[in-house]
């Protein structure tokens, strides 16, 4: 698998560009937001790559950052959304938009994409939240919570859980909901547990 390509951009087109690395010219497909960030041709640039396997074909998809990257990856895993559809979620807004769009439970810049329903937007905002409010929660656990080791990852989904507002009880609940034997990061055994609770944070009264 391919995870980064640094080169020379020899061409491009609206949602691609051919990256010349070490001679060799790879064809890389590419979001709108990408496309604006790129050098004209013989500039340098430097993609973030997922590259997709299905049956005999390989493709890749680049980013110009880890944060684009990684929610396309979190796109791609809900039914429905394939690369193409993936892309042109990435398309329709701003990273930070989409977020705060997934995150307030907000369709709409979501379904200003090329192919997206009603019923898809709807199913990217159930499985994704649960994840994004796992990051947003885990950026607020103290780092000696979450370093690695023994009962470490536990005790950081409890934090995050707390720092949510969710009361140690609950936070117990979520924590037992967890598959523990399968040694999920952090951030997927939040986003279990959080689901278990109820799709995100606590609701203020």
């Amino acid at each position: 698998m391919i995870g980064h390509l640094s080169g020379v951009v020899r061409r491009a087109g609206p949602d691609f560009v051919v990256l010349d690395v070490g001679g060799v010219g790879y064809i890389v497909t590419v979001a709108s937001q990408t496309r604006q960030q790129l050098p004209p041709p013989g500039g340098d640039v430097e993609l973030h790559i997922h590259t997709h396997v299905r049956e005999d074909q390989l493709n890749l998809y680049g980013f110009a950052s880890v944060e684009e990257l990684e929610l396309f990856e979190m796109l791609i895993q809900v039914d429905g959304v394939g690369p193409k559809v993936g892309l042109n979620i990435l398309s329709a807004a701003s990273l930070e938009v989409l977020k705060r769009a997934i995150m307030s439970e907000d369709a709409a810049p979501i379904r200003r994409a090329s192919g997206v329903g009603q019923r898809t937007a709807a199913k990217v905002i159930i499985e994704l939240k649960p994840r994004l409010d796992a990051v947003a929660a885990l950026e607020a656990v103290p780092r000696a919570a979450a370093m690695t080791g023994d009962g470490a990852v536990p005790k950081a989904v409890e934090t995050a859980l707390r720092n949510l507002g969710f009361s140690s009880q609950e936070a117990r609940t979520g924590l037992e909901s967890v598959d523990w034997k399968s040694t999920p990061s952090t951030q997927d055994a939040l986003a279990t547990a959080l689901k278990a609770l109820g799709q995100g944070g606590r609701s203020s009264p």
